[in-house]
């Protein structure tokens, strides 16, 4: 079964790779839904809740560390590259 918990973190972190990628390229982030953002980490850190007080094999530790990194990296680039559109704004 660890194999499938490996494939399902590698490719997690595979398609969050093109996120952090056009973060950091168009420097915009308007297109994210904030709403799903809060909601994808509301459940990794659940998950990573439930991995941390049950017992593990290393791999899946790991990849829940490295996971977890990777999603508030991407929301630490969406939070920096928002344009909150306020009352007194021009756009």
């Amino acid at each position: 079964m660890a194999i499938f918990c490996t494939i399902y973190y590698i490719l997690s972190y595979i398609y969050t790779i093109p996120q952090i990628l056009k973060l950091i390229k168009t420097k915009s982030s308007n297109d994210y839904s904030l709403g799903m953002i809060t909601l994808q980490l509301i459940a990794l850190i659940s998950w990573s809740l439930y991995i941390f007080t049950s017992i593990q094999s290393i791999v899946v530790y790991i990849g829940t560390i490295i996971d977890l990194l990777l999603l508030l990296f991407v929301d630490f680039l969406i939070l920096k590259y928002y344009k909150f559109k306020g009352a007194d704004s021009n756009e």
